[in-house]
């Protein structure tokens, strides 16, 4: 070794303190490393990323400032927090009882409204109808103000919605007449015959594919009303009384509603692709819907009466 070198005061041997001193690698003069042939030590993120075996991309969000990662775990504890679950459950819990409770109403309602008006059905699904307009066409103009509801979905075929129209009139209008001669309780078990309708139609029409614990279940409920209309001529069911026409009028109103629905869910489907990805508002298709259909009960009771 020269001897310059070892008489140089660079050349003694520095203490060896820690290897880091306020978060920085401590490092010796270079000169004494030029000396002892000391290779520079390997930066810190450097040998985590190699014993990681990542390449050092993860080490960006490993390593920070005592800020960082304050925020950090705020940030997570925010996304994390237990009282954001619990709320949803429960309003959704409130809505799903909110909506039985509704439909309860409406059947009960929809049955004592036709023991006074049992000859005037067509008037009576009219009447219906003006109402479903009056809200539905109200909450459009609200999200058509708000840029929820644009031109574009406004300016959708209106074929689409005639169909729908007519499909639902034929279906308001014949269910109101099978009501007005059924026994209450049959009105709810026949109605059931909808969901048979919508599976058999989506298969028709959307080619839609169902797995075999559904098509059990629907056959399970096609059983359950096909009993219901056999068991008539028995004493003491509910439709003991009634002729085998009213409850096959009910089914048939049943169906023209399982395939509006169908149809409904096919102007989703053509709308998306219209419109370049984004689904109409559904209140788009049940308002157009319900405007034709008022004008649809009025040439089927122009031609029934």
């Amino acid at each position: 070794m020269p001897v310059p070198h070892l008489l140089s005061p660079l050349s003694l041997p520095c203490p060896l303190p820690s290897l880091l001193r306020n978060g920085a690698p401590w490092r010796c003069p270079t000169l004494l490393r030029a000396v002892l042939q000391v290779p520079p030590p390997a930066p810190l993120h450097l040998g985590l990323a190699v014993a990681r075996g990542d390449g050092g991309r993860r080490f960006v969000g490993t390593l920070g400032s005592k800020r960082a990662r304050a925020a950090g775990a705020v940030r997570v504890s925010a996304m994390s927090g237990d009282g954001g679950g619990g709320a949803g459950s429960t309003g959704i819990a409130a809505a799903a009882a909110a909506t039985v409770v509704f439909a309860v109403m409406n059947r009960v309602l929809y049955k004592l409204a036709l023991v006074p008006m049992k000859d005037y059905p067509f008037f009576l699904a009219q009447f219906a109808t003006f109402g479903y307009v009056l809200v539905y066409f109200s909450i459009l103009f609200i999200r058509f103000r708000a840029g929820i509801v644009t031109r574009e979905m406004l300016a959708l075929p209106k074929s689409q919605f005639m169909l729908i129209g007519l499909l639902e009139a034929l279906g308001a209008a014949s269910g109101m007449a099978a009501a007005a001669m059924l026994p209450g309780p049959s009105i709810p078990v026949l109605s059931q015959s909808f969901l048979v309708w919508q599976l058999i139609l989506s298969v028709l029409i959307l080619g839609r594919k169902y797995r075999a614990n559904q098509i059990l279940g629907c056959l399970l409920v096609t059983t359950g009303v096909i009993l219901a209309v056999a068991g008539g001529a028995s004493d003491g069911l509910i439709l003991s009384e009634v002729k085998f026409f009213w409850p096959a009028v009910m089914m048939t109103s049943a169906a023209f509603q399982a395939a509006a629905s169908i149809i409904k869910e096919f102007v989703f489907i053509d709308g998306a692709k219209r419109l370049e990805g984004k689904r109409p508002d559904i209140f788009v298709v049940n308002s157009f819907g319900s405007g034709f259909q008022i004008a649809m009960e009025l040439l089927c009771y122009h031609f029934c009466t």
